[in-house]
């Protein structure tokens, strides 16, 4: 299983006489979607690709509203009527909220083409992705950000050791462990726990989650992390 239940494209087809497990897809859609993605429903629309049609779409759209009212957290979603063939249909899109996991009930994920119940371990990623700096730092995944060692609490160690000698506060002599100057790093994946980068194109390197701060580069317009050493 991959590290979060996240599916690239979810794109489903439904007949008007198809949406008794609507809130089931919808609530699916809003725990699988990644940041950044949509998410999307046509109803109208056959799984060939050909065209139905609905006989009232404004009924369609309130329907659904409906059923969006059932989710909790709210998820972000919106749909509009459009023609295709002569015939119209209902788009609905569904985006990543961030306040995963969504309720309808049941928490639902999709898997493939299928929408089904999740389990206890893809709960807890849900759960996980929640978490305050685990939200944030997810929206970076597979991006560069800007990361930080921050060694100010580090006792001094033996010169000669490795690393550049610095002579420090009260004349200490000390040498760094890691470099102190902001680097490019890539993150790779979080939890509840831990945090995985790829410096440089060098190995992971994966740092305690409450070792971590959040700041941001302006600079270069994303994520700083920085790492208390």
């Amino acid at each position: 299983m991959s590290e979060f239940p996240w599916e690239d494209n979810l794109i489903e087809r439904k007949l008007e006489s198809d949406l008794k497990d609507v809130l089931k897809t919808l609530v699916g859609y809003a725990n699988s979607v990644k940041p950044g993605h949509i998410a999307t429903l046509l109803i109208g629309e056959k799984n060939d690709g050909s065209v139905a049609g609905v006989t009232n779409p404004d009924n369609i759209q309130k329907s659904i509203r409906n059923e969006c009212d059932k989710i909790y957290p709210p998820i972000i979603s919106r749909s509009q009527i459009y023609e295709k063939d002569g015939k119209h249909c209902v788009r609905v899109e569904v985006e990543y909220s961030g306040e995963t996991p969504h309720f309808g009930g049941s928490a639902w994920i999709r898997k493939g083409s299928e929408t089904i119940k999740a389990t206890d371990e893809v709960f807890q990623k849900l759960i996980d992705i929640r978490t305050g700096k685990v939200s944030e730092i997810i929206k970076w995944i597979n991006k560069q950000v800007t990361m930080h060692a921050d060694q100010s609490h580090l006792p001094p160690i033996p010169i000669g050791v490795y690393g550049q000698t610095i002579t420090g506060q009260k004349g200490h002599a000390y040498q760094h462990r890691l470099p102190v100057k902001d680097c490019f790093a890539k993150i790779i994946s979080v939890n509840n726990f831990w945090v995985t980068f790829q410096i440089s194109g060098e190995q992971n390197q994966s740092e305690p989650l409450e070792k971590i701060l959040l700041s941001y580069d302006n600079a270069n317009n994303r994520l700083k992390i920085i790492v208390l050493y």
